[in-house]
């Protein structure tokens, strides 16, 4: 985990907040695994990513099986207000195929080891909408 962003959360946060939104909502998924090259691109039309730099950045986020998973959760206010959140997680693909979270610079393995992966954290980058929405929005 990253201290100095102000958008990261501790792991013990995560399950809490993950463990809440499962409480409330038992039926409804849990996460949603979004492909890199796709934030890539969508980060590229913005004009944050210059052409070059995010084809580099496609190209290696392919080889390397990288993709982010977005944890639906809920945030607990201390005003006792729920806010609903996406908590989002790298991940990499290993070799049974599986999507594996790289949690403060680890990645849990199917026989229950873990490896070193990059240095990443668990990010709250998140604002529900309402109110945060594109009332012009066709899809609002």
């Amino acid at each position: 985990m990253n201290p100095n962003n102000e958008n990261t959360i501790s792991l013990a946060t995560a399950q809490d907040w993950t463990q809440r939104w499962r409480t409330q909502y038992p039926e409804n998924s849990r996460a949603y695994l979004i492909p890199a090259v796709d934030l890539i691109e969508v980060l590229n039309e913005m004009g944050i990513l210059a052409d070059d730099v995010a084809a580099e950045a496609q190209q290696k986020a392919n080889q390397e099986s990288l993709d982010i998973r977005a944890y639906m959760a809920i945030e607990m206010k201390k005003s006792g207000a729920n806010l609903e959140k996406v908590i989002l997680v790298g991940t990499q693909k290993d070799d049974e195929g599986i999507y594996r979270d790289i949690i403060n610079g680890q990645v849990q393995l199917a026989d229950g080891k873990i490896s070193d992966g990059p240095e990443s954290g668990l990010y709250d980058l998140t604002n529900p909408c309402p109110p945060y929405c594109d009332p012009n929005s066709p899809l609002n």
